[in-house]
């Protein structure tokens, strides 16, 4: 459900330079959570320092962030380049669905269909204390709204925000406490109690 923390948290262990600020360090060095991620996911490893402190290491993976490493990835993450997408279209993935309507179509049903089987579980009794307090969510990326629709529904005491590109979120119809907001993630988040990512 938060696969996307992963590559937000790799994409600030390459601006921070951790990779190199271990390697110039020479052996493990303690750090903050955003490691702890990064060590789920393989990027590095964690390690005990003294038998007592926390201390992340290189892996395999981790060293190809490292900017000396003649095969370093880390300005891959960082510039500008086209991705494999883009070299192929000529264009950014989301320039292309906003340009081929009913790709777009059937792709935000497929996130749609994800979204539905992963919030029914959310707003089960089991999971409901996560709304707790709550007052108002931001959906952000959240496409059509699926999501934030069924939480909306189960927690009508819940202002559901869902932000997304204008050709997703165009016509889409709103109720008392779900609005949709035609925007960029990248550019602005309106404020909120709460935010979801998927």
């Amino acid at each position: 459900m938060f696969n996307h923390l992963s590559s937000m948290s790799l994409k600030c262990a390459i601006e921070l330079s951790i990779a190199d600020i271990i390697h110039c360090h020479g052996r493990a060095i303690t750090l903050s959570e955003l490691m702890r991620l990064l060590v789920h996911s393989g990027c590095f490893n964690k390690t005990k320092v003294n038998g007592q402190e926390e201390a992340y290491g290189l892996t395999a993976s981790s060293t190809l962030l490292i900017k000396e490493n003649p095969f370093s990835l880390s300005s891959w993450f960082k510039g500008t380049e086209l991705t494999l997408w883009g070299t192929v279209h000529g264009i950014k993935f989301w320039e292309f669905l906003n340009q081929n309507p009913g790709i777009n179509q059937r792709f935000n049903e497929a996130m749609a269909s994800d979204s539905e089987i992963m919030t029914s579980f959310v707003v089960k009794a089991e999971c409901k204390q996560i709304f707790e307090g709550l007052g108002s969510l931001v959906d952000v990326g959240g496409g059509n709204g699926s999501f934030s629709r069924i939480i909306s529904e189960a927690f009508p005491g819940i202002k559901c925000t869902v932000l997304d590109l204008p050709h997703v979120v165009a016509n889409l119809p709103e109720t008392d406490n779900l609005k949709y907001i035609a925007g960029d993630m990248f550019q602005f988040v309106p404020p909120a109690d709460a935010f979801l990512f998927k």
